[in-house]
């Protein structure tokens, strides 16, 4: 049976996004009883469609079909990866220069509301107006006045015509210590849309491997904290 690991959270996914997916050939564990599962594939870069493997539906089909037969807009789904890395392999998910060596992604794009997501408490930090594009690396560093513009730029962008789905944010399963879910990328996105009242928007999930399980109760209680200093 193959290894596989779960997301820290629940995620309200547009049903539409699922149905279309072909079941999983493989057997979910039956230590978890969420109802609807996402089993993501094996992706080094999400937009190649031409190498990697598809997502899959891990459990739930009937559960899908039936919330869009009640046209409802969310639903909870548990997000499920099989690790590139041996089990035993402890370093992998706690060292950055090896997570980012060993990093898949989903193969396709799912919606959610970024409301959902701020109410988690998973962004590593809160990009306002105020922040936007300050960064600590003064390698990066821009002018105040440039950094408003490009905010300001992109708030009027989504505005406009909406969330661009060809831009989504990087939800990583299991970052922090192997057992956290965190928003890995696209922390101003996910401001800017919340500062314009947008309910839906794309969201991919990447991940790497997942903390020993005699580890995981000590490293949950050390990844909130971690979080919340991030924060």
């Amino acid at each position: 049976m193959s290894c596989i690991c779960y997301s820290s959270e629940i995620y309200h996914l547009d049903p539409n996004d699922l149905i279309s997916l072909k079941d999983s050939k493989i057997k979910d564990e039956v230590n978890v009883s969420d109802e609807v599962m996402l089993l993501i594939g094996h992706n080094p870069i999400w937009i190649d469609k031409s190498t990697g493997t598809a997502d899959t539906l891990l459990r739930g089909r009937e559960v899908v079909k039936k919330a869009i037969e009640q046209k409802q807009a969310f639903i909870p789904v548990r997000i499920a990866f099989v690790p590139k890395i041996s089990r035993f392999d402890f370093l992998s998910p706690l060292i950055r220069v090896l997570r980012y060596k060993h990093k898949f992604y989903s193969s396709r794009i799912y919606h959610i509301d970024p409301f959902e997501i701020r109410a988690k408490k998973i962004e590593r930090n809160f990009r306002t107006k105020e922040n936007a594009y300050k960064f600590t690396n003064p390698k990066h560093k821009i002018a105040k006045a440039e950094r408003l513009d490009m905010y300001e730029k992109l708030k009027e962008s989504m505005m406009t015509n909406g969330y661009n789905d060809r831009f989504p944010i990087d939800i990583m399963l299991c970052r922090i210590l192997g057992v956290q879910d965190t928003l890995n990328q696209g922390h101003h996105r996910m401001g800017v849309a919340i500062d314009c009242n947008i309910h839906r928007i794309a969201v991919m999930f990447s991940a790497v491997g997942q903390a020993p399980r005699f580890l995981r109760p000590l490293f949950k209680v050390l990844a909130k904290i971690m979080l919340l200093f991030k924060q």
